[in-house]
């Protein structure tokens, strides 16, 4: 089982509700941890269902080994996916699995419900900037959770109608970009996207090296053909005929 985390504690000393250490204690067995490494998995099966359930969250991440089967995971791009994950009390953060699932009841499904669910309990900041299109950029940037995973709720976090649904980059994996598709010169606006995630992440390369198209709850990558500082959008069918209704204003 992958365990990874986004940043690493500092040394605790009184175990938390899965026997694992409490809030700031490394796990042992998790990247960079000292010692051995104790079985993870058979902790998650061995829980409360309850406990489970609330603790259930999704994430999105770079392809890497944590994604291999049987992770419930969800590609986006050829780099990225979403992923469903159990976060520990020490900050770390579990992969789940389609047979911890079935040992809990749980379709995966449901997990991946329960985990998009339980996103709005994390908190988040959110700023806003003025564009030339006329439509504000918003900027997430998470606290106890990354960021990024707000792409999965991402017309709730906004807490706006998105009828042809809204422009996203992920400068890193706890910032997300995103300017609602309000009207055509939104699209114009990526290589604007980009720039500020290369200011905010001091020069790193993005998370999202494509720019996302959220859309009823469904995320696509677009292609991008860049001519200088401006980029020339593409997408698939359902995004052209999204652009096509985009009101003229």
């Amino acid at each position: 089982m992958a365990m990874f985390r986004r940043n690493r504690p500092a040394a605790g000393q009184q175990p938390g509700p899965y026997g694992q250490p409490a809030a700031g204690q490394p796990v042992q067995g998790a990247p960079g941890a000292p010692g051995g490494a104790p079985d993870v998995r058979q902790m998650l099966t061995g829980a409360p269902v309850e406990r489970i359930r609330q603790d259930l969250r999704l994430s999105v991440t770079r392809v890497g080994p944590h994604l291999a089967a049987p992770a419930i995971a969800w590609p986006i791009t050829e780099d990225l996916a979403a992923i469903a994950c159990v976060k520990l009390p020490d900050g770390a953060i579990a992969t789940a699995e389609v047979p911890m699932a079935q040992v809990w009841g749980m379709e995966a499904e449901d997990v991946w419900l329960q985990g998009a669910g339980n996103l709005r309990a994390e908190h988040f900041s959110r700023s806003e900037f003025d564009t030339a299109s006329g439509v504000a950029m918003t900027m997430f940037t998470g606290q106890a959770w990354p960021g990024s995973a707000q792409l999965t709720r991402l017309g709730e976090a906004l807490g706006e109608e998105l009828p042809a649904g809204a422009l996203v980059t992920l400068p890193d994996d706890n910032t997300l970009l995103t300017i609602p598709i309000h009207n055509p010169r939104v699209i114009d606006m990526v290589g604007h996207m980009f720039a500020t995630g290369h200011e905010l992440t001091r020069g790193q390369h993005p998370m999202s090296a494509r720019p996302l198209w959220w859309h009823d709850g469904v995320v696509e990558p677009l292609d991008v053909q860049w001519h200088g500082q401006v980029g020339q959008v593409s997408g698939s069918a359902r995004f052209n005929q999204a652009m096509a209704a985009v009101p003229q204003r």
